[in-house]
């Protein structure tokens, strides 16, 4: 699997990030260790979890991804091989909300007990605090830096403007700031005016700031949750915009002309992107997953690009 540098931290990760979130409760550990090794087997080495993964299932309470990633970790012996990326401040329930000082501390300490490893390669800010000063999150995610905890600090579910207060005190600080982006994203573009509750969208402004600094961005969600591929999973109304079926017939007509699936032209274009998106991506069974992995053997021409950048352009993109 190529590699690519992780804006501008000198490390390269893998071009394709494995999603973990089922992981312990919508995959048992055997499906999930399976999936593990399908992605490693490909050359992969960027696992992305959370603390809260899967409070979202109907039987999580959060930190079973971590668990089951931990769990791997110990049977497979790769640590040193792996890149590990976790999240704190999205939480309900059993999981602390929010990113006070003592939240992001305590968790990271907690999110390492669950993986069983003494550091995170990378630790996102999983959502926006507004009732938190930047400061304070900001220092805390340093100090977990300086203490070796933690090597590179990620931002995710933000608004640009939020991101430029965050470098800018970090920056007049001298902390290590947000290295990277990770937000939800897809190719088609969101109806005007859909609510996404919490989660924030790659739109043109970030794009265009993080272009700008040199920051990686890693869509979430990339595939829709199978919606492309399969009928009974429907295009969300969130994405039933004015472009979508025009969206959708360019997309069809590359994917014919490679003899491709929807998922991996979507997942090959935004890898084809310059600078390139690194997706965060999934599969619910090990040949879901493998056809994903299919995206790393497309070659998307300039023409193929073009038509589908620009289908549907006329209609202008929401502001996030």
């Amino acid at each position: 699997m190529k590699k690519i540098q992780l804006s501008q931290t000198g490390i390269d990760v893998s071009c394709l990030c494995l999603g973990t979130l089922r992981f312990g409760t919508l995959n048992t550990y055997e499906q999930s260790a399976q999936l593990l090794d399908i992605y490693l087997e490909a050359g992969g080495m960027f696992i992305d979890t959370g603390n809260s993964y899967n409070q979202w299932s109907a039987n999580g309470k959060g930190g079973e991804s971590e668990v089951v990633v931990g769990r791997w970790l110990r049977e497979r012996g790769h640590r040193d091989d792996l890149f590990i990326a976790s999240k704190v401040g999205f939480g309900y329930g059993e999981v602390p909300d929010g990113l006070a000082a003592s939240t992001i501390i305590s968790e990271c300490d907690n999110s390492l007990k669950r993986l069983g490893i003494d550091h995170l390669d990378l630790y996102y800010a999983h959502k926006d605090d507004p009732s938190t000063p930047l400061e304070e999150t900001l220092e805390a995610f340093h100090s977990l830096v300086k203490a070796g905890k933690v090597r590179f600090v990620g931002a995710s579910n933000y608004y640009a403007w939020r991101l430029a207060d965050a470098d800018a005190i970090a920056t007049a600080q001298e902390w290590n700031g947000f290295t990277c982006i990770e937000q939800r994203f897809t190719y088609l573009r969101p109806t005007p005016g859909a609510d996404f509750g919490d989660q924030r969208l790659i739109n043109q402004n970030l794009m265009s700031y993080g272009d700008a600094r040199g920051k990686t961005m890693l869509p979430y969600t990339p595939l829709l949750r199978g919606a492309y591929v399969r009928a009974d999973r429907p295009i969300s109304a969130a994405y039933a915009g004015p472009d979508t079926e025009a969206r959708i017939a360019a997309l069809r007509e590359v994917a014919q002309e490679l003899n491709a699936t929807a998922n991996q032209v979507v997942l090959a274009w935004m890898m084809h992107r310059q600078p390139p998106l690194l997706p965060v991506f999934s599969g619910g069974r090990g040949e879901h997953l493998k056809e994903n992995l299919g995206a790393l053997d497309l070659t998307l021409s300039t023409k193929q690009m073009a038509k589908l950048n620009n289908a549907g352009h006329c209609v202008n993109e929401e502001p996030n």
